[in-house]
């Protein structure tokens, strides 16, 4: 959760010292350990910390190895020991920072450092002798990282807001990503390079930023790969085992800390985590403590989390506190968030984080499990089974789970690639035509909106045993980061064992039946570990929480704003909301109230900075 920015002027100027102090100091709710600026002519970096690992406590960022090349980010690094044996380095590992582990990659390997980094991180690189700005991203987006263009260069950051106080950096609203909210809700759905604001863009997760000569590149470094060999065990065991082996090195590798608490809600991924972590610290392993926190719907909503994560609780001896969430009204207090989000109880945000963070600077979460453990059977892995092991595991599969596998002959998909068409989805909600219609011509939002819900042909290069992986593990927006702007809201760095290089190159080797079909091969690992009853739990989702909620929303509290009608058509948006005869509508309705909300608290909210 560590604060940074970065200002470099391409055009040769000095830095302002006082404005890079200035927009240090404003990610102070960032980093309230340490404050640090550096800067040398054209260039200047500034640091917030939030120690979260043992080893900050000698963390001095902006840092550097020589004086030449410095370093600024929010970095946790994972596999320390094997990338100091890669390195070939003498150093005293527990006195050694993240940031100079990744300085000491990039002195080795350049730019080619980021083959060889695992965890969470976004950084910023400045090599004095080669006069160039390095920046990157870790592969899943754990972290975040800004950058804008100003008349004198570029500012990068993980703060919105501090890259909103740069009198520099265009405040002008990003029509484009709020159209694409009212449509689906997020607008990262469909281009995580944009935010709400025209001048500044987003480093998409697996890229890297270069800046030398004034010219700046983007490129990719990192996308799954579609060459991992099947892992062909003879023994069902070794799959467990393997898995098991794995998995607790990803848990293991994030309690480098003092206290963990796990977001637990009950359900197999998140008692999972809870479970190997508790195995971990009785076997002396790792010293921390370990809490859960769970949200937990008493009322309002139908809500099984308290049962089920407190038998997981009792089961593990885990100390577990729950959060009621009944009590937190809907869109109320409002939260300025970094862009306009389908949050609808944002009090019960502010109150989560700030009861984990009297457990623990570090929440462990499993909201990834569902992604990466996801079944998708394709064709080609039936050419590499055996054809009468597999027929045992589907009879054994319909024994176990009550219902048949999909197969995944692909015979759909290739009649589709033959006759060269296209089919469409049916969206997961209705179009919203209360939008206004300028807007909605001018950004060709009908057209946006059939183009999400048509399925092209598929690339059967691409990852042959996992279709569909691309879009559940790479598509969703997995930062937590940078939700709020306000700066007197903080939250724990959050960190998921799912999304770990090595357990999703693990999972790619996975023959997807039986090993992925309803989580088997987690349910299998975790059984002597947990409560049979939440081993044999079946996926529920949370249902229409929107609906249980919309029946406190005072339509017009939320419509005064007047720039939200560039958007909204409110007479024709007061008629839909008026006529409650579709659930999924709901969702939908809420979204003008949202934007309403937030364009009204961003004409409120005073900059730190005079522009």
């Amino acid at each position: 959760m560590s604060g940074f920015v970065a200002v470099i002027n391409a055009d040769g100027s000095p830095v302002d010292g006082a404005l890079l102090s200035a927009l240090t100091h404003s990610m102070t709710v960032r980093g309230p350990d340490r404050q640090k600026v550096w800067a040398e002519g054209a260039v200047g970096l500034g640091h917030t910390l939030f120690r979260t690992t043992h080893e900050a406590q000698y963390e001095n960022q902006p840092a550097s190895l020589g004086g030449d090349v410095w370093i600024t980010g929010c970095i946790r690094v994972d596999g320390r020991k094997a990338l100091i044996r890669k390195l070939k380095l003498d150093i005293a590992l527990d006195k050694t920072p993240d940031s100079e582990l990744v300085l000491q990659a990039y002195r080795a390997w350049g730019e080619n450092c980021l083959e060889q980094l695992l965890g969470d991180f976004a950084f910023v690189i400045w090599d004095g002798p080669r006069q160039k700005l390095f920046c990157a991203r870790d592969r899943f987006g754990m972290r975040q990282l800004y950058h804008a263009r100003t008349p004198q260069g570029v500012v990068i950051s993980n703060s919105l807001a501090t890259m909103r106080q740069h009198p520099a950096v265009s405040d002008d609203l990003n029509d484009q990503a709020i159209g694409d909210f009212l449509l689906f809700g997020d607008h990262i759905w469909t281009d995580k390079t944009q935010t709400a604001f025209e001048g500044i863009k987003t480093l998409q997760p697996a890229h890297q930023l270069t800046l030398s000569d004034g010219e700046a590149s983007i490129t990719r470094y990192w996308d799954l790969p579609s060459d991992i060999p099947l892992l062909k065990y003879r023994r069902e065991e070794e799959y467990l085992e393997h898995f098991q082996s794995v998995f607790s090195q990803a848990v293991e590798d994030r309690l480098r800390c003092d206290d963990v608490v796990i977001s637990m809600s009950g359900g197999m991924d998140s008692s999972a985590i809870a479970a190997t972590a508790t195995s971990i610290r009785r076997k002396g392993g790792v010293n921390f403590g370990l809490q859960a926190l769970t949200i937990v719907y008493d009322d309002l909503h139908p809500c099984e989390e308290r049962y089920y994560a407190s038998l997981v609780a009792e089961h593990l001896d885990l100390p577990i506190h729950y959060l009621v969430a009944d009590q937190h009204p809907l869109l109320a207090p409002a939260v300025q968030w970094t862009r306009p989000m389908e949050h609808y109880q944002p009090s019960l945000w502010v109150e989560f984080n700030r009861q984990a963070l009297q457990f623990g600077r570090v929440m462990l979460t499993g909201s990834a499990g569902d992604n990466l453990l996801h079944y998708s059977p394709a064709l080609p892995t039936w050419a590499e089974a055996n054809p009468l092991q597999t027929l045992r595991q589907i009879i054994q599969l319909k024994a176990r789970y009550g219902r048949m596998p999909g197969l995944g002959t692909g015979l759909m998909a290739r009649v589709r690639k033959m006759t060269g068409k296209t089919a469409a989805r049916p969206p997961p909600y209705p179009y919203p035509y209360w939008i206004n219609k300028g807007i909605e011509q001018k950004l060709g939002l009908c057209q946006r909106w059939d183009a999400q819900w048509t399925l092209g042909v598929a690339d059967e290069n691409r990852l042959p045993r996992h279709p569909s992986l691309i879009d559940t593990l790479l598509s969703p927006d997995w930062n937590n980061d940078d939700l709020g702007m306000q700066g007197g809201i903080a939250s724990p760095e959050i960190r998921d064992p799912y999304l770990d290089l090595r357990l999703v190159e693990f999972v790619l080797s996975l023959p997807p039946m039986p090993w992925l079909y309803k989580k088997h091969i987690l349910r299998e690992v975790m059984r002597s570990a947990l409560p049979d009853t939440v081993i044999e739990r079946p996926k529920q989702a949370l249902g229409m929480l929107a609906s249980s909620l919309t029946g406190q929303a005072r339509v017009n509290d939320y419509l005064q704003n007047k720039v939200l009608d560039n958007y909204v058509d409110k007479a024709a948006f007061r008629t839909a909301a008026a006529t409650r005869d579709r659930p999924d509508m709901d969702y939908v309705n809420l979204r003008p109230l949202i934007l309403g909300q937030w364009l009204q608290q961003l004409e409120s909210t005073e900059p730190l900075i005079k522009r």
